[in-house]
């Protein structure tokens, strides 16, 4: 009996064990080769078209896959004299923040990135996946003015990305992106050590049940 409760519990911990390896989530990739090495990039834009100055394209604007839903979207370019768009024309909002955009398209996007800046102080960012949303509060980006920052992400367990909104401080502090990156990350594949650990987890519960009910047929006969 003993020995059938000990088998149980084996094969219990390691279906959980696979189970939470394969739980879904977001996961924040820190590096932009790390997000193209994650997978296949299918998607990159950016708003370098636009040149310098300040360019309204209108409240709901598309760029590949990616539509931007800001109350005002603003393309800031070099000359306007915001740090944000010295390097090159970034996206931002023409009231401050937040920057916010919807992601949808035939394939589920599991990677996605962009290069953003900020002319002061910190932004918080809302990723917003088809099974919920996360919150990275607190990101200190540079102004823009030397260089961008990366930010990029990973779905995983079934999630792929719907949108984001990313929110500065508020008036005086303005935010801007540029180069969205969106992709597909490779599936996955278990090693066959851990199939076979799984496969022998679940043939001990089958063996014990089996056990089990060889046990109680014989107390009823």
């Amino acid at each position: 009996m003993f020995k059938h409760i000990k088998q149980f519990t084996i094969g219990i911990t390691l279906l959980a064990l696979w189970t939470a390896g394969a739980s879904a989530g977001v996961l924040r990739v820190g590096q932009r080769s790390g997000l193209e090495q994650a997978g296949q990039i299918l998607q990159r834009s950016d708003f370098d078209d636009f040149g310098a100055g300040f360019h309204f394209p209108g409240s709901a604007f598309a760029r590949g896959d990616v539509l931007y839903t800001s109350a005002e979207n603003l393309v800031v370019g070099g000359g306007s004299g915001l740090s944000i768009g010295q390097l090159r024309p970034v996206m931002s909002n023409e009231y401050w923040s937040p920057i916010s955009a919807s992601i949808a398209g035939d394939i589920p996007y599991t990677l996605f990135g962009f290069d953003a800046a900020v002319t002061q102080g910190t932004v918080d960012l809302t990723v917003e996946t088809n099974l919920g949303s996360y919150r990275f509060d607190g990101i200190a980006l540079h102004d823009g003015a030397r260089s961008l920052d990366f930010l990029g992400f990973q779905a995983t367990g079934g999630e792929y990305f719907t949108g984001f909104a990313l929110r500065s401080m508020g008036e005086g502090y303005l935010a801007g992106i540029t180069n969205v990156t969106l992709g597909a990350a490779r599936t996955a594949v278990a090693e066959p050590g851990g199939v076979a650990l799984l496969l022998a987890g679940l043939g001990v519960l089958t063996v014990s049940r089996r056990g089990r009910g060889s046990a109680n047929r014989r107390r009823a006969g």
